[in-house]
């Protein structure tokens, strides 16, 4: 079930007549904006903050399927009429704008087709992450993805860090937390991390590049 009511309406009980409903709406770190099997009335823009699309598995685990950042158009299920596929989460705090199909402008419809087509490509790198390489290699990857969204930031000293935990690792590479768990204490003893709670600094970040092949 969603958060928010699919269709907004004035404080007459009119339907809105824009596609965009510029009331952005707020979603806090953790809150789950819809379910797969939820019906897809519309898309949604990604205002400010980071969200992911999460898939089970046939053997019971998440898998984090695809992020969403500023800027990024999502929700596609409803141009085919389709319920949700995917179970969307907020990983940050974040702001959303519901986008009405049925009053698109012609440039508007341009920007949803940009947004999807550049996520589609993002999509497909992204899928480096989980399908090539070994975990060591696919963790580092991953958190140098991440440390360029909203999960990441800068300590005084300049170097950057991750707010992660090991089961957003381990379902960001197709991994148990288990194993990701035991490789972070390994590269924590390497120097290529510092792990903290919830947290963990990229101690030596060209290492780290150099291990995971990573360019961003």
């Amino acid at each position: 079930m969603a958060l928010y009511p699919s269709n907004p309406v004035s404080t007459t009980g009119t339907m809105l007549p824009n596609a965009l409903d510029l009331r952005s709406r707020p979603i806090r770190r953790g809150d789950t904006l819809y379910y797969a099997g939820d019906q897809a009335p519309t898309l949604y823009r990604v205002e400010t903050g980071l969200l992911r699309a999460v898939r089970l598995t046939p053997q019971g685990r998440n898998l984090t399927v695809r992020h969403m950042r500023p800027g990024d158009i999502f929700g596609e299920e409803t141009l085919h009429d389709q319920p949700r596929s995917h179970q969307v989460m907020a990983l940050t705090d974040a702001t959303i704008t519901p986008i009405h199909l049925q009053h698109l402008t012609g440039a508007e419809l341009w920007e949803v087709t940009r947004s999807l087509s550049t996520q589609l490509q993002r999509v497909m790198n992204d899928g480096v992450h989980i399908q090539d390489g070994e975990l060591r290699e696919r963790i580092a990857r991953y958190l140098l993805n991440l440390a360029d969204s909203s999960l990441g930031g800068a300590h005084p000293d300049n170097l950057r860090f991750v707010r992660a935990t090991h089961e957003l690792i381990a379902e960001g590479t197709g991994a148990t937390r288990e194993s990701v768990s035991k490789l972070i204490g390994e590269m924590r003893d390497d120097g290529l991390l510092t792990p903290a709670y919830r947290c963990l600094t990229l101690t030596d970040e060209r290492q780290l590049r150099a291990l995971s092949g990573y360019h961003g």
